[in-house]
């Protein structure tokens, strides 16, 4: 079944570029897409080249009775999530049961596919106009912003994400910044820019620059390069 999983993962967020206007979404940026959405949401980072190469075998297989193999726990229990789905038990067994009604039902209805088609589309075309799902990084925080193809060309355009909206910020870190909670729970996560700054946020994440990840502040690095006498 992780097969239909990857396959049906990539089909949605074709999906979500497509609603706002994205005619032929790359291959590329949608493995990107999900490779961010996997390490947000379930903290472990797989490059989009392998959820690609996951893409191509799954695709190979399509007509054969043979499945793929994802190896990475948090990756298929992220792209249940990302599905809609809480567990892979739910995903597999929704499947196995819709798979047997479809077949039976598309039998009767042939020609419901075309039906179903221009209905699709046309909802696709009322939801792109009525939602704004992306958002751009502006000076110290991510805001949400209209669809936009000049950003979008020069990478600046991701995703909404209302995490990111709301917890995300780059700050200007000293000794009064609180780092660490009360369970000493981190805080604070540092990265460096293009410059080779170090600069400081309030949320795990990438880099909004240079798209690297960003590192768990520490004891060390607090007292190396923003207060002494922490």
């Amino acid at each position: 079944m992780h097969k239909k999983l990857i396959i049906k993962a990539f089909d949605k967020a074709r999906a979500e570029r497509k609603k706002i206007g994205e005619k032929n979404p790359s291959t590329i940026h949608i493995a990107e897409d999900l490779s961010e959405y996997i390490h947000e949401n379930e903290k472990f980072k797989l490059g989009e080249r392998s959820f690609r190469d996951y893409k191509n075998e799954a695709e190979n297989l399509i007509d054969k009775n043979e499945d793929i193999n994802i190896k990475q726990l948090k990756v298929i229990i992220g792209l249940c999530k990302y599905l809609g789905f809480d567990r892979y038990e739910d995903f597999e067994s929704r499947n196995k049961s819709k798979t047997k009604k479809l077949c039976a039902f598309f039998k009767k209805n042939r020609y419901i596919l075309s039906t179903i088609a221009i209905i699709s589309i046309i909802l696709l075309i009322i939801m792109s106009m009525n939602r704004q799902c992306w958002m751009v990084w502006e000076k110290d925080r991510y805001v949400e912003v209209k669809f936009d193809t000049q950003k979008y060309s020069l990478g600046q355009m991701k995703l909404y994400n209302e995490d990111r909206i709301k917890y995300f910020k780059k700050i200007d870190a000293d000794c009064n910044t609180e780092f660490f909670g009360p369970h000493r729970e981190v805080k604070i996560w540092y990265g460096k820019n293009s410059k080779k700054e170090l600069e400081f946020f309030t949320s795990v994440g990438l880099h909004p620059e240079t798209g690297k990840t960003l590192d768990p502040i520490t004891v060390y690095m607090i007292r190396k390069y923003i207060c002494e006498d922490y």
